[in-house]
Parts: C-alpha cells; structure tokens; sequence
C-alpha cells in the first residue's frame, strides 16, 4: 500500500467520522440528536471557559499536525 492509498484512507475515514456528522447536526436539526462540534464548544466555553481552552487548543494542535504531516520530523 502507497503513502497516496493511505492519505486516501485516512481522509476518507476523517471525512466520515468527523465532517458527516457536523454536516448532518447543522442542516439536519430536526431529526438529528446531538450537537455538532462548533454548538458543543460553545456550551463547553459557557460552562468550562478553561476546560474549553485546553480541549481546543489540543484539538488544534492535532489539526496542524494533520494538514503538515512530515514537520516536525
């Protein structure tokens, strides 16, 4: 398997897990149980103002960490 199949997947996997729902919890309010990730950060900042920076700023170092896969090396 190619490093090109692999980012295919883990994308692929991503998008699924994670873009799919927000999707759903946005347009689909009605029929839909949970919150998406931007409505649950908001209700975490109200409660947790801390807990809230912690949780986000771990969430955007994964992100960085993602998109600039090789660095840091």
């Amino acid at each position: 398997m190619t490093k090109l199949e692999v980012g295919y997947i883990v994308w692929g996997l991503f998008a699924v897990a994670v873009i799919v729902p927000e999707v759903l919890a946005y347009f689909g309010k009605s029929f839909v149980p949970f919150p998406g990730v931007a409505r649950t950060a908001y209700n975490l900042e109200l409660r947790r103002p801390l807990a809230a920076v912690v949780i986000l700023a771990g969430l955007t170092i994964l992100t960085v960490h993602l998109v600039l896969y090789p660095w840091p090396d």
